[in-house]
């Protein structure tokens, strides 16, 4: 959808096609952001990962994978399931708005209430200007 430099932002219908050619990118996946997600982000070795918070579920079960994420150093955000539709990675990009952000991505300039492509296109920027940011 967006890119600067060798970073771009890369649209998925779910978490589960994170490939390895993803790595270093900002990944919106409009999966649930549940733990199972927050692994695969992990693993992807994506720069951030957005996911959907679907209603939080029980146990803040819909945004566990926030902190499994921030375990690993990985900025990572949700944006309200009555912001974008789970499933849908474009209508993620285009109407989601950020209800939770884990440390890392506070950390990386992620803000609560915010539209998430204007979050993600600003972080996109300061990761293009630094590699190493992850």
């Amino acid at each position: 959808m967006a890119g600067r430099g060798d970073r771009r932002v890369v649209l998925l219908d779910s978490m589960s096609q994170a490939e390895h050619a993803d790595r270093g990118q900002i990944i919106v996946a409009a999966s649930n952001g549940g733990a199972e997600s927050g692994r695969i982000a992990v693993l992807s070795g994506c720069a951030c990962a957005v996911l959907n918070d679907a209603g939080r579920g029980k146990d803040d079960a819909g945004i566990a994978g926030l902190a499994v994420m921030d375990e690993a150093g990985v900025p990572g955000a949700a944006v309200g399931h009555l912001t974008a539709r789970i499933s849908d990675g474009k209508d993620m990009w285009d109407n989601g708005v950020l209800t939770h952000v884990n440390e890392a991505g506070r950390r990386a300039g992620l803000r609560v209430g915010e539209p998430m492509r204007t979050a993600i296109t600003r972080l996109l920027e300061e990761v293009a200007e630094c590699p190493d940011v992850r």
